[in-house]
């Protein structure tokens, strides 16, 4: 449906579900590119609800959350990462864990593809 900002989907959907990546390296840089990664991929699979991403910072854990208003969308993202169900906390119907290593990040990036890159490899193979 559509990608919301975080502040406005957690006022739209107070009971969502959640699928949350841990980044264990969390440099600017990497949480950024990870973030777009998700995105990406969420929007590849044409969610029926509303989405949001963020990056949240809590004592020593940082992570990309991405909640889901619709919960066949955040079971069918969090299939295709291989996360695993959690119990939900308080705030969450639902909630899917995953660490986003240096591993997670390539076969994320694999996994959303990059249009212009596979395309610029061909041009290059041909000339």
């Amino acid at each position: 449906m559509a990608r919301l900002d975080w502040t406005t989907f957690l006022a739209r959907h107070p009971e969502a579900h959640l699928l949350a990546g841990l980044v264990p390296d969390p440099n600017p840089t990497v949480l950024k590119r990870l973030r777009r990664l998700m995105q990406g991929l969420i929007d590849g699979e044409a969610p029926a609800g509303d989405y949001a991403t963020a990056i949240v910072r809590r004592r020593d854990v940082t992570e990309i959350q991405c909640g889901f208003a619709d919960r066949a969308d955040a079971e069918r993202v969090g299939k295709r990462l291989k996360a695993k169900s959690v119990p939900p906390s308080g705030e969450w119907l639902s909630e899917q864990s995953l660490t986003l290593d240096e591993r997670g990040e390539v076969a994320l990036d694999d996994m959303v593809g990059s249009p212009k890159r596979g395309h610029a490899h061909a041009t290059h193979d041909r000339a």
